[in-house]
């Protein structure tokens, strides 16, 4: 009996699941983990995607990407555990319930009942899609869902609460009210860099008015009215101040019987239709201190408002007036600059985006909801004969996503994380990290660090982890950092961490009753904390976490860098003052064929499931990891790209392995120990040589995380294995040459075993044939490459390369002269040195070679085909000699063909009946016995058609 078998003829679709189910039966993934020792640990951090929908191209990029490396560095003999996680907290879930009981925004949830409400978020969230294990187990990522741990598990949520207190304790944790994007309809903040992270901003129409402010100090302005722009009216009732530049030219400019200050630059564009004259031209520094009448005064006024100020940054000569109407608390820099000069900074609307009512008089708007305001406020102003100007402007503006609400920039009391004293750490814990692409790492990543404000972290919302802050009457706090600490301050059992359950916990201290405070945490400061709080550390794992951090990889997509790598950077270096991972890949976004956002309606892509079922997992993962996604680069998505990988690689690849498993069948040839090919042959010294290149180019590319380039190499070597080494060995390993199985055994073997965390279905299946007695390739070792062999036989590729490109030039030029390969030519001629002619001839079926200068020969080209560079001339005459030799090698072809449709073995003898015709009577006469010999026939006889029997 045969060592090996040939192989049965199934589509790589049917074998990928094949393979599925053997991993699966085997439990090699989990073998792969625990035969590792825990002593040599690679770790890999995971941001989980979020609970509910199925999976994209963005989730499937990642996942690819982090079964990729895992691989690798599991056959490199470490332990690499790979444990599935579910972000589980947080807007989206409460979005997706909300919508599901009707319930629009938060004053709802409370008339709800927040018990119920949290109920059913538990039930939303036990609701996991089973589709997400097809796709994974399809894309051939091997983790562990069955053991996933959610950001809603009690040991999670304690180890976040225990990373606030370690903050608190730190002095890193403050109270404090600040300008941030706020979102009216879900009634709280929202991260900068969640709307950065999507990049949620829209289109929208905003009203465009400019205000008239009457200058009411004595001297020469008193009564001139100072013109300032703004696209939202709702915050003129909670203007406090003008703002200017004071080395900027400001005119005085009369119009209409009434005197107006504009900056020059400007002044063209605000009276743009209008008969003005220039009065002067002043300098800003000349306004700073003038006092004017605001257009509203039911909010009570401070000493030092409404004033004329300079503020560095917040003046622009790009739009408006050049004079900025300033409302601290309803605008980042606004705030800063009511701060430095003891504004009040105005908390003027409330949770649900309204005004609220004065206090040093009636508002009118009071209970009516900002945008609502606009032309209200609009109509009043006019009416007062203080608009000097309305109309409409088209700009982007954030939204927030969950709720397709706009958000606004409001202040708000909250709970802070002091970035500002972090900063200097964590630019310093940025250095050792190795970033993909490289420039991110001093580009975006540092910039964000050096531009972040102080992180808010406290959300006036539901579901998610609790501030674990309890206060008293007084103001005096207790903060908590575990469940055990909890239950013996407040004498409760605690089971549960979510509200409403941990609201009705209360500590009795020293006389005085502690109420937890409303908020819940930001759920980024839950995903900055997944490094050890997966782990429920420091309670359980602390010589796990400790040893083993920070991780060693992490790979999401680039709005990532803004998000989820900075938050995880701010905990780790605020807790333990390292960088949180060595090791950083961003994708790219996908867009679809059209270069829109992929859409069903655009109809411009394929749906990922239907990709997975008809082309295959590994086809897929070529197409991903080879895309300049993989270096943070967009690209649009290209179905016969996808499919390439399937014809060019996947398909090649296999074609090899079943060529070499036909022939070693056929002669019974057995691999002799652990064998080496010690081959002369230069074809089998070329591609051990492109094997050890080959090995080599896949682990350094892979260890320096640049996976495209991996990939790049496995692709080029399935070229060389397919259509050169196998195509120009076809013989020697048809007739059973000792040395050429050797060689090829060699290369599928070692090769399977280099390419497998790229391509690990394919590869699993050639392993599997050619080591049946092993149980997976991806229990296997990474495979040495040897550097002696390439740096020895560097001519001899070289060489080799130059070879082939001759032979690409001579195939071109038959292509030219429609002259197929079939068809035997004369001679050639070439100016580049051929080294190895007898493959070179063999190759492109021509007879002889002509080493010739074409500038110098005398050589008569008239029966030449020369290429574009003269390095390469085809003689395309056609003697009778060599056109009966082509029609013989149809006649091979079309034999072969009919054997394949007849599905005989290569060892099957046959008997071929062929026309007679007077052509053919002559074709038997000179190539019979050639013909027999190519096709394993017995006989050749004249009939009436071409066809084939089996004998015996």
């Amino acid at each position: 009996m045969s060592y090996f078998n040939a192989p049965e003829n199934k589509s790589i679709q049917q074998m990928e699941d094949e393979v599925i189910k053997y991993w699966k039966d085997k439990k090699i993934f989990e073998k792969s983990v625990e035969t590792r020792s825990a002593d040599n640990r690679y770790v890999f951090y995971d941001g989980p995607p979020f609970i509910s929908g199925l999976p994209h191209y963005g989730h499937l990029l990642g996942s690819i990407a982090k079964d990729v490396i895992p691989r690798y560095w599991t056959m490199k003999g470490k332990k690499v555990e790979r444990v599935w996680g579910w972000d589980a907290h947080g807007l989206p879930v409460e979005n997706k319930v909300q919508q599901r009981l009707g319930i629009k925004n938060r004053r709802d949830i409370e008339n709800f009942g927040l018990k119920r409400f949290t109920e059913e978020c538990y039930k939303y969230t036990s609701e996991i899609s089973e589709e997400w294990k097809w796709y994974i187990d399809k894309i051939g990522r091997w983790v562990d869902m069955d053991h996933a741990y959610k950001t809603t598990d009690i040991t999670y949520m304690e180890s976040v609460i225990w990373a606030f207190k370690q903050l608190y304790d730190k002095g890193l944790i403050y109270e404090g009210i600040r300008t941030s994007l706020y979102c009216p309809t879900c009634g709280t903040p929202v991260s900068n860099f969640e709307i950065a992270m999507d990049n949620t901003y829209k289109e929208y129409e905003d009203p465009a008015i400019t205000v008239k402010f009457k200058v009411s100090t004595e001297g020469k302005f008193k009564n001139v009215n100072i013109l300032a722009w703004t696209t939202t009216p709702w915050t003129i009732p909670s203007n406090r101040a003008l703002v200017i530049k004071s080395d900027e030219s400001y005119s005085v400019v009369e119009y209409a019987g009434e005197k107006y200050i504009v900056a020059t630059p400007r002044v063209q564009i605000v009276f743009h239709d209008r008969e003005y004259k220039t009065v002067e031209q002043i300098k800003g520094s000349d306004l700073i201190g003038l006092e004017y009448e605001p257009p509203y005064t039911f909010f009570t006024k401070k000493d030092g408002e409404f004033k004329v100020y300079e503020y560095e940054g917040m003046v622009t000569m790009d739009d408006g007036t050049g004079i900025v109407h300033s409302a601290p608390g309803f605008g980042e820099i606004d705030t800063e600059m009511g701060r430095h000069y003891g504004l009040t900074i105005m908390m003027t609307i409330d949770d649900e985006g309204k005004f609220v009512q004065g206090d040093a008089g009636e508002n009118p708007f009071a209970g009516i909801y900002y945008s609502k305001a606009n032309p209200l406020i609009t109509e009043d102003m006019q009416n007062k004969g203080v608009l000097f100007e309305e109309s409409k402007i088209l700009h982007r503006v954030p939204y927030h996503d969950r709720c397709n609400t706009l958000l606004i920039q409001r202040a708000q009391s909250s709970w802070f994380i002091n970035i500002q004293s972090l900063k200097e750490k964590l630019l310093k814990n940025n250095e050792p990290i190795n970033w993909v692409p490289s420039h991110l790492k001093e580009g975006r990543f540092s910039i964000g660090v050096q531009q972040a404000p102080d992180w808010g972290i406290s959300r006036s919302r539901f579901w998610a982890t609790p501030m674990p802050i309890w206060k008293a009457d007084d103001g005096n706090v207790i903060v908590v950092g575990s469940v055990k600490e909890l239950e013996e301050l407040s004498g409760s059992k605690v089971t549960d961490l979510h509200r409403p359950f941990i609201d009705e916990i209360v500590i009795n201290k020293n006389g005085k009753i502690y109420k937890r405070i409303p908020e819940v945490l930001d759920c980024w400061m839950e995903s900055g904390s997944m490094p050890y709080a997966q782990l429920h550390y420091p309670f359980e794992n602390q010589q796990k976490f400790e040893q083993n951090f920070p991780g060693d990889y992490v790979v999401e997509y680039i709005a990532q860098v803004r998000a989820w790598f900075y938050v995880m950077h701010v905990m780790s270096t605020a807790l333990f003052d390292t960088n949180p991972f060595k090791n950083v890949v961003t994708t790219g976004v996908m867009s679809g064929t059209d270069g829109r956002k992929m859409s069903k309606t655009y109809g411009n892509y394929t749906d990922p499931k239907e990709v997975l079922e008809k082309i295959g997992g590994d086809a897929l993962r070529l197409y991903l990891m080879a895309s300049p996604l993989m270096v943070g680069e967009n690209a649009n998505f290209d179905n016969e790209e996808l499919s390439n990988k399937l014809k060019n690689v996947v398909n090649p690849l296999w074609n090899s392995a079943k060529f070499f498993l036909i022939y070693a069948a056929e002669f019974n040839w057995e691999p002799k120990g652990d064998i080496t090919s010690s081959s002369t042959n230069p074809m089998d010294v070329w591609i051990l040589t492109r094997l050890n290149e080959t090995i080599k180019g896949i682990a350094d590319n892979l260890e320096t995380y640049l996976i495209p380039d991996a990939v790049k190499y496995v692709e080029t070597f399935v070229d060389d294995l397919s259509r050169w080494y196998v195509r120009r060995s076809r013989t020697r390993i048809s007739s059973g040459e000792e040395a050429a199985l050797d060689t090829l055994y060699r290369v599928l073997l070692d090769f399977s075993q280099a390419a497998s965390p790229i391509i690990p279905f394919i590869t699993e299946a050639i392993y599997r044939n050619l080591r049946p007695a092993d149980e997976s390739v991806h229990l296997q070792e990474y495979p040495k490459y040897y550097a002696e062999c390439i740096q020895k036989n560097q001519d001899l590729v070289r060489n080799m390369s130059s070879d082939r490109e001759v032979v690409s030039e001579l195939l071109a030029l038959r292509t030219q002269a429609k002259i197929g390969i079939r068809q035997p030519l004369a001679s050639m001629a070439s100016a580049t040195k051929v080294h190895f002619p007898d493959i070179v001839l063999d190759e492109t079926n021509i007879k002889k070679i002509d080493q010739l200068d074409f500038e110098s020969t005398d050589l008569d080209l008239k029966n030449y085909v020369v290429n574009t560079a003269k390095t390469v001339a085809l003689n395309i005459e056609l003697t009778e000699e060599l056109e009966l030799e082509g029609h013989m090698r149809d006649f091979i072809r079309k034999v072969q063909e009919l054997r394949k449709e007849a599905n005989l073995t290569v060892s099957d003898n046959i008997r071929v009946t062929y026309p007679n015709t007077p052509e053919n009577g002559i074709l038997m006469i000179k190539f019979g016995d050639q013909i027999k010999t190519k096709v394993s026939a017995a006989e050749l006889i004249a009939g009436d058609i071409l066809k084939v029997d089996k004998i015996g």
